[in-house]
């Protein structure tokens, strides 16, 4: 009878091992995943903060302070908003902006299933 208690509590401490590192190998996959996916978005991040300063570059607002941020919401899409600031967009009228806004917004980021919204930063210098 006791042979057969040990043998029973030895099984139940082993597929609790087998279990807790099974979950551990998971977890550590996942956690890999999510480093090479927010790489990516870096990635993809800077090269389109790049190409928005080179189309404003190109339309002559040299050296536009371009930022971009983002909202992760929980079941992992993204909210990014794309905030520009040069000196001569302050300049501009209404129509102005809005041509250059939507200029800008033609430019395309490269991961799907992202929003998007643009804004000029309005300073008083």
């Amino acid at each position: 009878m006791k042979k057969n208690m040990l043998t029973i509590i030895l099984t139940v401490i082993l597929v609790f091992i087998s279990a807790f590192c099974i979950s551990g190998t998971v977890i550590s996959q996942e956690r890999g995943k999510s480093k090479v996916e927010e790489k990516y978005y870096r990635q993809a991040e800077q090269a389109y903060v790049k190409e928005v300063r080179s189309f404003l570059n190109e339309q002559g607002y040299k050296n536009s302070g371009v930022t971009m941020t983002y909202i992760l919401a929980e079941d992992g899409s993204r909210e990014y908003t794309v905030t520009i600031h040069h000196k001569k967009i302050n300049a501009l009228d209404e129509s102005g902006k809005y041509r250059l806004m939507e200029a800008c917004r033609q430019i395309v980021f490269p991961v799907e299933d992202c929003s998007f919204f643009h804004e000029f930063l309005e300073a008083d210098l």
